[in-house]
């Protein structure tokens, strides 16, 4: 399972990746600080480290207060967002539980909130092509 697990988020990246060309320089810095988080998450996560599983959780908590990822709260993206808000939320719940299990979904529910708004924003910026 954590190779499935690992895949995934390595497709997670890929995805990201391909589609920062597009992305303004704040926003891909805010996008890359914010996968650097998720990325050290999971390794709290397959660590069972719940001391750096708190510390990231908090950090990407912080991430979403900054000023540019309120810019990205527009009303077509906010589905998206409150998804991953969402799930953050559950995940450092779970981390200040120390909660293995919760914590686990809660990281593939928040991942997959990612995956779901690059989707999203890709489609439109192929849509929006000549």
């Amino acid at each position: 399972m954590t190779r499935r697990f690992a895949a995934f988020i390595a497709a997670a990246c890929l995805v990201a990746a391909q589609s920062a060309d597009a992305q303004t320089v704040r926003t891909g810095r805010l996008m890359r600080e914010k996968l650097v988080h998720a990325q050290r998450i999971l390794a709290a996560l397959t660590t069972s480290d719940y001391v750096l599983l708190q510390k990231e959780t908090g950090a990407l908590i912080k991430v979403t207060e900054n000023p540019t990822w309120k810019e990205l709260m527009t009303p077509e993206l906010r589905p998206y967002t409150g998804d991953f808000t969402k799930a953050l939320a559950s995940l450092a719940a779970a981390a200040d539980r120390r909660d293995y299990e919760t914590a686990a979904a809660s990281y593939s529910q928040l991942t997959a909130a990612c995956l779901a708004c690059h989707r999203h924003v890709m489609n439109a910026r192929i849509a929006r092509a000549p």
